[in-house]
């Protein structure tokens, strides 16, 4: 229901209103707001292809924009309060503070190939963006690699509605079934997790 109110209000809009509404739908869509990245991005590209709507380039620039700054700001809470959080005492029984800088080196190896995946997976970027944060990944590998697959994302939503006739209407309904099964993982994940690390603090 967001989803449909949020893209009816942004087709309605000409001019500065338009982007300064498809800037806050791509950005805040990808730190868990109620619609999603990818369908905002086909929206986007559709409008752009309307006669007297948004001008293509400044349509990618300003996507590619709002994609970094959703993803970048997720990180940054991570950073900010999430490695306060995971040291606090009661975190203990979800992450062993002897496990902490094992994560944490992980995290700086991997940063970047974790950055560029994580950019493609439907409904869970900002948690993950958030866990990531949280262990302190750092700063550059993340941008870079987060801007490259930003910079595939937004050129594929173009180069498909323009030259593949794709609709966002004909996406919703895949990208909310990937969003649910990717959810669910996400739960099992941390759930497996939180059983491993009680079993190893009660040995």
């Amino acid at each position: 229901m967001f989803q449909q109110l949020a893209l009816e209000v942004l087709a309605a809009l000409r001019g500065s209103e338009a982007y300064t509404l498809l800037f806050l739908l791509t950005a805040t869509a990808g730190i868990g707001a109620p619609w999603a990245q990818e369908i905002v991005l086909l929206a986007g590209a559709e409008l752009a292809l309307r006669p007297g709507g948004l001008n293509a380039l400044a349509f990618a620039a300003l996507a590619w924009l709002a994609i970094l700054a959703g993803d970048a700001l997720s990180v940054w809470i991570g950073h900010r309060y999430g490695a306060r959080w995971v040291r606090r005492p009661w975190a203990a029984r979800f992450v062993p503070p002897r496990r902490l800088p094992g994560l944490e080196e992980g995290m700086r190896r991997h940063a970047a190939p974790l950055s560029f995946v994580t950019r493609f997976l439907p409904g869970q970027r900002g948690t993950i963006f958030f866990i990531a944060g949280a262990l302190r990944m750092p700063w550059r590998p993340f941008l870079a690699a987060d801007a490259l697959a930003a910079l595939i994302q937004v050129a594929l939503a173009q180069v498909g509605v323009r030259s593949l006739g794709w609709e966002w209407q004909a996406f919703r309904g895949g990208v909310e079934s990937a969003d649910n099964v990717l959810t669910l993982g996400l739960v099992a994940v941390l759930v497996v997790w939180w059983i491993g690390a009680w079993k190893s603090e009660r040995r």
